[in-house]
């Protein structure tokens, strides 16, 4: 037993125990990290389950509302301050968001994104954008505030002008329209697209995501280790005792 107290056991002991205690506090970190998911997915679903809101009352009396909230708006499309989101996928597939200023109906113009298209010119067809529904109509959706950082993507001239995320700083710059400091993403609209196109974003993922399942194996690990460094132990204890009864024998 004195040889478990020599300094270099001492070393392999502290460290066994730091391991242990690492992998306890990783195993409630992720814990944690699902009680806040949880409780953003309860917020979310909560804001996206209500009745909407007229925006641009909503812009008067709240501010901006938070992001999630179900808005409504009614007005006119914009259809020559189109804008697209480069970089989004679908199904595996690239393409991009169709952001289009909705003028509303006291002059106010809100960017709407009404949805994912495909990015044709990557296959040699034609990449023009589904045009928006003429006249007055009426959109519901969720509400989100800029994103900052967005870049001017280079274009051909005479095609969409294309941003790298929703920056409306950006958006406001390269369609030449002065909209709010929030955006909607667009989920239903009368009157409807007549072709399909561009397909609506889908709401959030509200998944708890992997935290659990994690949790679950930082414990496995810190009480495999607990079971285990004892057995090492136990063997180094009679491979040391073992020892001089072989050299007698010899």
């Amino acid at each position: 037993m004195r040889r478990l107290a020599s300094p270099g056991w001492i070393v392999s002991h502290i460290f066994a125990l730091a391991m242990v205690v690492l992998m306890v506090n990783l195993g409630f970190w992720q814990l944690r990290r699902l009680d806040e998911r949880r409780a953003d997915n309860a917020e979310i679903a909560a804001a996206m389950s209500q009745a909407p809101f007229d925006i641009a009352a909503h812009l008067d009396t709240l501010g901006l509302p938070p992001e999630y909230t179900a808005v409504a708006a009614a007005g006119t499309y914009l259809p020559d301050a189109e804008v697209r989101i480069g970089n989004r996928s679908s199904g595996g597939q690239p393409g991009f968001w169709l952001a289009t200023p909705l003028e509303l109906q006291d002059g106010r113009a809100v960017a709407v994104v009404r949805g994912w298209v495909p990015r044709r010119s990557l296959s040699g067809q034609d990449d023009r954008s589904p045009a928006p529904p003429e006249g007055a109509v009426i959109v519901a959706g969720l509400a989100f505030g800029s994103v900052g950082g967005g870049r001017v993507a280079e274009v051909a001239p005479g095609e969409t002008p294309e941003i790298s995320r929703m920056d409306l700083a950006r958006f406001a710059e390269v369609s030449g329209v002065d909209v709010e400091d929030v955006w909607i993403r667009l989920r239903a609209q009368s009157p409807s697209q007549p072709d399909g196109l561009p397909v609506p974003v889908p709401d959030p993922d509200l998944g708890e995501g992997p935290h659990l399942s994690y949790a679950f194996q930082w414990f496995f690990f810190s009480a495999g280790a607990v079971v285990v460094y004892p057995l090492i132990l136990r063997r180094a204890v009679a491979g040391r005792q073992e020892a001089p009864d072989t050299e007698l024998q010899l």
